[in-house]
């Protein structure tokens, strides 16, 4: 008897919990940490930016890239476009925010010929060019000041920066629902939106005017083949009109429009 009471009592708590409005997680450091280290043991790593748009990403960017230069993946991730930088020749290092990912970085790319290691806050190098795939987004409000002023101080003055982000997203569009815990998080813990004009002006804030901001989707589609690699299929043929337009710094609005391309210069 007692168990069944038990039992309907447990029930009807169940029930009135599951009329309550979900709640939206809080994120904090310790959260967000926790979150990335269990993100890189699944198969969900295959959905990351690097891995689905990465070679696209330095088509567009191509131009760009110093050849004798260093450059810095700031939010490295896992180092897929670290690896794919080094392979076309490229020297660059590595900051990841996430401790656990990043004690695994040295050891991921210590085949990459021209990797320059993993760098953190407190290092006194700063890079000819800083690149910031896919990461805007996800800083908390607590930790967005003291990023960005990190990212002014690794980026050499006169060197550039280049951001990607989602163009304009609904944030609520990209929720999750946890209905253990009857919570609303974002899938890939965005936190913050941004279009072309907030983009510009709060990185204008932190020393750097803007060269081009573009709207795009780094899509095969757009980039069906690397017309500057060694392997391209033919390097004297006429690039696209938006290829032509990504390198003469001006900018592009062609696709879904599903990401902002920003690139910036440091002032002196």
């Amino acid at each position: 008897m007692t168990k069944n009471i038990n039992l309907e009592t447990e029930n009807a708590e169940q029930l009135r919990d599951s009329k309550l409005a979900p709640q939206r997680i809080r994120w904090t450091p310790e959260l967000v940490d926790r979150f990335w280290e269990g993100f890189s043991q699944t198969r969900l790593i295959e959905f990351s930016f690097s891995k689905q748009a990465g070679r696209n990403l330095i088509i567009a960017i191509d131009h760009l890239l110093p050849r004798q230069g260093r450059i810095l993946d700031f939010g490295a991730g896992d180092g897929h476009l670290i690896r794919l930088l080094c392979e076309r020749g490229y020297h660059a290092a590595a900051f990841e925010p996430s401790k656990a990912r990043s004690e695994k970085l040295e050891d991921r790319l210590r085949d990459c010929q021209n990797f320059l290691g993993v760098v953190n806050g407190n290092t006194k190098e700063s890079f000819d060019l800083v690149i910031m795939a896919e990461v805007i987004e996800h800083i908390l409000d607590e930790q967005l000041d003291h990023t960005l002023r990190t990212i002014a101080k690794l980026t050499q003055p006169g060197g550039l920066l280049i951001i990607t982000t989602p163009n304009n997203e609904d944030l609520d569009l990209g929720m999750a629902y946890c209905p253990v815990s009857n919570t609303l998080f974002h899938r890939w813990q965005h936190v913050r939106s941004f279009t072309a004009e907030s983009l510009s002006a709060l990185f204008f804030q932190y020393g750097f005017d803007e060269i081009a901001t573009h709207h795009l989707a780094f899509i095969d589609s757009l980039f069906p083949s690397d017309p500057f690699g060694e392997n391209a299929p033919d390097k004297n043929a006429e690039l696209p009109s938006h290829m032509q337009e990504l390198r003469a710094n001006r900018p592009v609005h062609i696709g879904a429009e599903t990401n902002l391309l920003y690139v910036g210069k440091r002032r002196s």
